[in-house]
């Protein structure tokens, strides 16, 4: 028994779907957020480290701000910024005196600021790189107790449109055949999950992960699918296919427009060849012709001076 497959590749334009993609400059989500705490527990030298970091999501190449929370009822010393090593010292304005802050990371120099009141640290044209763990220590001076905010920046991209892949298997002469569709995205990165959705007399099913598996006989109805990738900043969806169509001409859409491209572009050369002919010999005809002619001419002229007694031009 014969088996047939083929596997095609498309790259399908993509879609926003309404509240997807979103025009910001920083996301965040919270996870029981460290506070600055009271004195009582402060007077124990408390610092926050049992508290779970405070999750924040930044998009490639734009703007994240880490907020941070101060007791407003107690004097600052300083504030030490750091993410594996320390990141920036601010010494807060006081008495008239402006704020002093020095960065002594190299990595961070002239991408961050502090944003008063506070000084929650500001990174502009985020990277992969600054991925990972932050940490904020207040140091206070009138009770010598530091408190401590943690953070996990988390940096993505935008998804650019779905690749689709649809391979498909005929066991046999009837017709029906097993399809595989895959979705992928290029440069993914980490953290996206892909959905396939199909649509059939207008009610529609979703089925979780990149790769949908369906089979297809002759006569079954007409299904859309529709693939939607996304991760925490983006969320793209590809423009529907109806698989049964790969099944039912196997040349469908790629072969079909490939040969029939061949076909035009044969015809074409064809053309341009026999049309190039035509004109290398009318050309030629038309030299040879006006030759011969002068070449007559020049006999006659030459006759006519024999016969008066005179020598004649020359056929050169």
């Amino acid at each position: 028994m014969a088996t047939h497959s083929s596997i095609l590749a498309r790259k399908i334009p993509w879609t926003e779907e309404p509240g997807g993609l979103q025009s910001m400059e920083w996301q965040r989500v919270r996870h029981n957020r460290q506070l600055a705490l009271p004195l009582s527990f402060q007077a124990e030298g408390y610092s926050g480290d049992g508290a779970d970091p405070e999750e924040v999501v930044g998009i490639l190449h734009e703007s994240i701000s880490l907020p941070l929370e101060m007791p407003f009822d107690e004097e600052v010393e300083n504030i030490i910024w750091s993410s594996h090593k320390r990141l920036a010292t601010v010494v807060p304005e006081k008495e008239g005196h402006p704020a002093t802050i020095m960065v002594t990371d190299p990595r961070y120099d002239g991408r961050v600021s502090f944003l008063e009141p506070t000084y929650s640290l500001h990174i502009q044209n985020l990277s992969w790189e600054d991925s990972g763990s932050y940490q904020a220590q207040v140091n206070l001076r009138t009770s010598q107790v530091s408190t401590m905010q943690q953070y996990n920046l988390r940096v993505y991209q935008h998804l650019s449109q779905p690749h689709m892949t649809v391979k498909f298997e005929i066991p046999g002469e009837e017709g029906a055949c097993n399809i595989s569709l895959i979705c992928s995205v290029e440069n993914a990165g980490l953290d996206v999950t892909y959905t396939w959705i199909s649509w059939e007399d207008g009610a529609d099913a979703a089925h979780e992960g990149a790769i949908l598996r369906a089979f297809w006989r002759p006569g079954d109805k007409a299904v859309s699918y529709t693939c939607r990738a996304s991760n925490p900043v983006s969320n793209i969806t590809s423009r529907p296919i109806q698989a049964g169509s790969f099944c039912a001409d196997p040349g469908y859409p790629l072969e079909k427009a490939s040969t029939s491209f061949c076909l035009l572009a044969k015809g074409l050369l064809i053309l341009l060849l026999f049309g190039t002919l035509a004109m290398g010999f009318w050309f030629i005809r038309v030299q040879t012709r006006g030759k011969v002619l002068r070449m007559k001419k020049l006999k006659r002229d030459r006759m006519k001076l024999r016969r008066k007694g005179r020598p004649g031009p020359s056929l050169s």
